[in-house]
């Protein structure tokens, strides 16, 4: 808020001193839309953005670079608002005069070409999300931008992982964990980060044991980086408590689903998708263990947040799911995992980049 306070100042000083449509009023405009971005007021981010538009092909023409940047943030902008379609115009309207300007092996380029891939993964469009990747990573290895080229690496591998092509998912993060330790060492969150895309393409794979051991290095760098109680720390223990869940293994994860509960507890953060699903499974633990009345109790909390955050009506099929197991036994759940995972697309540690709150459809694993 200070710092909207200060742009506000700011804007209103330029727009005195220089008019209402001077390119250093453009400046601050551009600057408060990337800080609405920032916290997730997406509509006055892109109200700013679009007066910085205007202001900056009337006075600097349409082939701007600054108009490139400012076409590149509101396609940012509206992919956080899951306006794919739209985001993928500017960040073309974008490329085109980067390229123009700068030729086709300039970073910002290859930034762009890395942006409108992840769009592309978020549409479904994983063959043309693949290319623009590739000539993301092209650019950013030609320029010598290792970790940014471990980023697109980590998105390729990623839409590999949506197209269940798991080997070669797995080469991409391995190739991402190399390259960052390279040029990082080995206590870093981009270390970790890597370690959870390979440990969740290494659960796919049903390679246990090492997904475990892949798991519990990011635990640790995350501990080393933030702290017990952080909530990154907290979605590592999610991960190892659901593998142990699948493993059979249900006092070791109920109690990293316990700590990840209590974390977030502790730090009061917003009940989402993965509060519901470790509920949800440390109730299957319950009830597994012949314990219905604590399983319902911990249904009953999931069933209550999924509904009042607003999941129940975009997934009519979990909801039921939640109904039914309310009702009462069932005599054969004691040999079921009715749901080991919510997942959405490319959720989780899957593509990814600078994100926005969204509410996400969910699916059964």
């Amino acid at each position: 808020k200070k710092a909207e306070l200060i742009y506000e100042e700011a804007l209103g000083m330029r727009k005195k001193l220089h008019g209402e449509s001077h390119e250093n009023v453009a400046n601050v405009l551009q600057e408060m839309g990337d800080l609405m971005d920032d916290i997730c007021e997406y509509d006055e981010a892109m109200n700013l953005f679009a007066e910085c538009l205007n202001i900056r092909k009337r006075r600097q023409g349409e082939d701007h670079e600054d108009v490139a940047s400012t076409l590149y943030a509101m396609g940012f902008t509206l992919h956080n608002q899951a306006e794919h379609e739209r985001s993928m115009f500017c960040f073309d309207e974008a490329l085109k005069i980067r390229i123009d300007k700068f030729g086709d092996e300039h970073p910002m380029v290859g930034d762009t070409y890395n942006m409108m891939g992840f769009v592309e993964a978020k549409r479904g469009e994983l063959d043309e999300s693949l290319r623009l990747l590739w000539e993301a990573l092209r650019i950013r290895k030609h320029t010598g931008e290792t970790i940014k080229a471990s980023e697109t690496l980590k998105n390729i591998g990623n839409v590999h992982r949506e197209q269940r092509q798991l080997e070669l998912a797995l080469e991409c993060y391995e190739d991402c964990l190399r390259m960052r330790r390279f040029e990082l060492g080995n206590e870093h969150e981009k270390i970790a980060d890597a370690l959870i895309a390979l440990g969740n393409v290494k659960c796919d794979m049903t390679l246990h044991d090492s997904a475990m051991e892949t798991y519990k290095e990011a635990l640790r760098i995350r501990t080393h980086v933030y702290g017990t109680y952080d909530d990154r720390v907290a979605s590592v223990l999610q991960n190892i408590g659901i593998m142990e869940f699948r493993a059979g293994n249900l006092n070791q994860a109920k109690d990293h689903l316990d700590e990840f509960i209590r974390i977030r507890r502790r730090n009061q953060t917003d009940k989402t998708a993965d509060y519901v699903n470790v509920l949800f499974v440390i109730g299957n633990i319950y009830r597994i263990k012949g314990d219905d009345r604590q399983a319902k109790v911990a249904w009953t909390e999931a069933q209550d947040i999924f509904n009042t955050v607003g999941l129940a009506e975009e997934n009519p099929e979990i909801a039921q799911v939640l109904d039914n197991l309310l009702k009462g036994p069932d005599p054969t759940a004691k040999r079921k995992t009715v749901l080991g995972r919510f997942s959405v697309g490319l959720a989780d540690e899957r593509v990814r980049n600078k994100g926005g709150k969204q509410k996400k459809p969910l699916k059964v694993l």
